[in-house]
């Protein structure tokens, strides 16, 4: 098997777990409060933000140029784009200038993106892509998944779309081929990429967990009961 594929087995546990995350399951079914889509909104661009930064740093780590190209196009591409979709979204989501101004990352959405900062400078250009690649792939995944979904609500519906576009499904597979060929040119570094790419599995499924129960900085330690 290629490396993709194995670590896609080794890790379905959490790919699972995301497929039938209470919060994934209401967007496609049309059921998840508006509320809790906005949250996740939020913290999604707080990650976007700083997904473009580890793909830069993949760029400066990167060999050939075509893989420099490729890492500064989709961090470009990621900025202009993706990022601009959620400031259109969060008109429609009446997100305030002073929501905004307030923001703060909750606990799963700065762990990942601090897990991703780690990995991108302390390892070289094939642990940085182990590190982001499980995000892209499983939204494709959940789109392919869900694609023929009608949830009723505009902003799911164009969710939905998003991911399940086969222009993107093309992009996952360029990618995995990428993925693919880093792990192979590093054999020795095969279990260390696989890691990588298990925490961010995890933080996957956190970014889903994170939303359905509005996670913040206080909510554990509040609820806990000492004996």
């Amino acid at each position: 098997m290629t490396f993709c594929e194995e670590v896609r087995k080794e890790t379905d546990f959490y790919w699972e777990g995301s497929f039938e995350h209470p919060f994934v399951k209401g967007l496609v079914g049309g059921t998840l409060p508006i509320e809790k889509f906005k949250f996740y909104m939020m913290q999604d661009a707080y990650y976007l933000k700083h997904y473009t930064k580890v793909l830069a740093i993949a760029a400066s780590k990167a060999i050939t140029n075509e893989d420099i190209a490729y890492f500064l196009e989709t961090a470009r591409h990621i900025n202009e784009a993706e990022l601009e979709l959620h400031r259109t979204v969060f008109h429609e989501l009446g997100v305030t200038d002073q929501e905004l101004e307030t923001f703060e990352p909750a606990p799963a959405a700065y762990n990942y993106v601090s897990h991703m900062y780690n990995t991108a400078h302390n390892g070289d250009v094939a642990e940085a892509f182990a590190a982001m690649f499980p995000c892209p792939w499983l939204y494709q995944e959940i789109g392919e998944k869900y694609k023929d979904a009608k949830p009723g609500v505009k902003l799911y519906e164009e969710w939905i779309t998003m991911y399940s576009d086969p222009d993107y499904k093309e992009k996952i597979e360029l990618q995995k081929s990428m993925m693919n060929r880093f792990a192979k040119e590093q054999p020795e570094k095969v279990s260390l990429l696989k890691s990588h790419f298990k925490k961010s599995c995890y933080y996957e499924w956190k970014f889903w967990e994170m939303p359905w129960t509005l996670e913040d900085w206080k909510g554990e330690v509040v609820n806990y009961e000492y004996i």
